[in-house]
């Protein structure tokens, strides 16, 4: 019995990290080992100068090439960085929500901390409709295709869908002439 709780517990700390946080470390490491190498490959041609050896150009070459790479190498990691921090900073606002289609079963539902759970009376009929025909079609639409299957005008299509937007739902995307409505998996239960 123990056995079968441990390996769960090992189950969930590797469920629990997040490619985000791995990109985040890789982007910081690359940053921190290129300015290593930087000031290195700077200290090396600085003491060479200061004690007068003669340098010879080949040398001279490689230095600048490993010093601008390695500045090339900063400028992606920090915009990688700052690429991430922003979508921490864009997510940070939205709350998950959870539907859950009958009031009896909220109790069999885990409530995320600090998160609301909503149940469908939160949603209009054509809300839903649009939910679940994402959900049928892998939780992503083009917005054409949502009013083509659904029968539903797409005043009303564009209405629901802004809703739902508004709600923090749903995201849209742009694909040509019309939106690629996506339905975040982690919202549904």
């Amino acid at each position: 019995m123990k056995i079968e709780e441990h390996s769960h517990k090992d189950d969930t700390k590797k469920t629990n990290e997040s490619p985000i946080m791995k990109s985040l470390a890789f982007y910081i490491v690359s940053l921190f080992l290129s300015i290593i190498i930087i000031m290195i490959s700077i200290t090396i041609l600085v003491t060479v100068v200061l004690l007068g050896y003669k340098l010879i150009l080949y040398y001279l070459y490689l230095i600048f090439a490993i010093i601008s790479i390695n500045i090339a190498i900063m400028a992606i990691s920090l915009r990688g960085i700052m690429h991430i921090y922003t979508m921490f900073i864009s997510h940070a606002g939205n709350e998950k929500i959870i539907l859950v289609s009958r009031p009896e079963s909220r109790e069999n539902v885990d409530k995320p901390l600090g998160k609301e759970i909503l149940t469908t009376k939160f949603f209009s009929q054509t809300e839903l409709d649009i939910i679940d025909l994402l959900m049928k079609n892998h939780n992503a639409m083009l917005q054409s295709a949502i009013v083509a299957s659904s029968g539903i005008s797409k005043a009303s299509a564009s209405r629901a869908i802004a809703s739902l937007e508004n709600k923090g739902v749903v995201s849209k995307r742009r694909k040509g002439v019309t939106n690629e409505i996506i339905l975040p998996e982690t919202y549904f239960k």
